[in-house]
């Protein structure tokens, strides 16, 4: 029996003490890399490839004359860039290696890493780390709403499921019988509870890669329905439970559904791989991070799908896809 890729060496290609033995010269090296794979330095604002090297060859001054499109004359551009200008580390106040071991530091954690747990590790305030894992987040949710914009890309079979995210439960002290008072335990109930759905292509036969995995975070299960269009390829076979929020998609996809109340798995209909996603985020949510704002759920939903789709990944290469999204 062939050893689990987790167990591997090769899941390790980069560890913290590689990271520190680096030179804050060969750090910022790596984030130029990533930036731009040409090696050439490009005006962010432009797009001039021509500079001036500036302070060491950490700040570049654009050599660029943009044309104006209203008077038609050029101008000089002249803009002061770093490797970070205008990305989500602009204004940087950590040195590249520290980034460098922050970055880190977050994919090695395989249900996140509590912000606590990192300013232990860098001994600093609770907003230092906290401020970094956001943007980061974000910078991922970013890439992949930036995929959305080519079209659906998740084809084969494509299961989908939601789970309820919410910070307390609402408890009835007796039943509800006033039409009134069920109005009002649903007013309340909309503002305290909202839905995580999970849209997870299976892995293709004989690959022990995982398939594509996005989330959206809404209201309802039903309000996802447009998101599933714009990820799922037409002729895409979906799996879902009897949710009725569901049932407009049989209309536009052949669907196979399975009864969660007799059984989780009806012949070929089943969603257990959306399920064991939401297993992980379980598990970070009550875990890791104890609770999640709700302002934030799509951005922790996206982490997790991130970790989920990339857990085949070297760690190093990890690194280069975080780091890829934050520039």
């Amino acid at each position: 029996m062939s050893q689990h890729f987790l167990l591997s060496p090769l899941e390790v290609s980069l560890t913290e003490e590689e990271v520190w033995l680096l030179t804050e010269d060969q750090a910022h090296d790596k984030f130029k890399e990533i930036r731009w794979p040409d090696g050439v330095p490009t005006c962010p604002q432009c797009g001039c490839k021509e500079s001036w090297a500036l302070i060491e060859n950490r700040k570049w001054k654009c050599k660029g004359r943009p044309l104006d499109a209203a008077t038609g004359a050029t101008w000089p551009c002249h803009l002061q860039y770093t490797v970070t200008s205008r990305t989500h580390l602009h204004g940087r106040k950590r040195s590249f290696k520290r980034i460098l071991s922050a970055t880190l530091s977050f994919v090695n954690g395989v249900l996140g890493v509590a912000a606590l747990h990192q300013r232990r590790r860098i001994k600093n305030s609770y907003k230092t780390p906290f401020v970094f894992q956001q943007p980061t987040r974000a910078a991922i949710d970013t890439a992949n709403q930036s995929q959305l914009r080519d079209g659906p890309f998740m084809e084969g079979e494509v299961e989908i499921d939601g789970m309820f995210v919410t910070k307390k439960r609402v408890k009835l002290k007796s039943p509800i019988t006033d039409e009134n008072e069920l109005e009002k335990f649903f007013d309340t109930y909309h503002q305290t509870h909202t839905a995580l759905v999970v849209v997870r292509e299976r892995p293709a036969d004989g690959s022990d890669a995982p398939g594509k995995v996005r989330t959206i975070h809404v209201a309802k299960e039903g309000d996802a329905i447009p998101f599933i269009r714009r990820v799922v390829k037409p002729g895409t076979t979906i799996h879902a439970d009897y949710s009725s929020q569901y049932n407009p998609l049989r209309m536009f996809y052949p669907m196979l559904r399975v009864d969660h109340s007799k059984t989780y798995k009806d012949g070929d209909a089943c969603t257990n791989w959306a399920e064991s996603f939401f297993s992980r985020v379980r598990a970070a949510k009550e875990g890791a991070y104890r609770s999640w704002r709700k302002k934030y759920v799509s951005w922790y939903g996206a982490e997790m799908a991130w970790r989920e789709e990339n857990s085949r990944m070297p760690n190093g290469e990890q690194v280069d896809l975080a780091l890829k999204a934050l520039l």
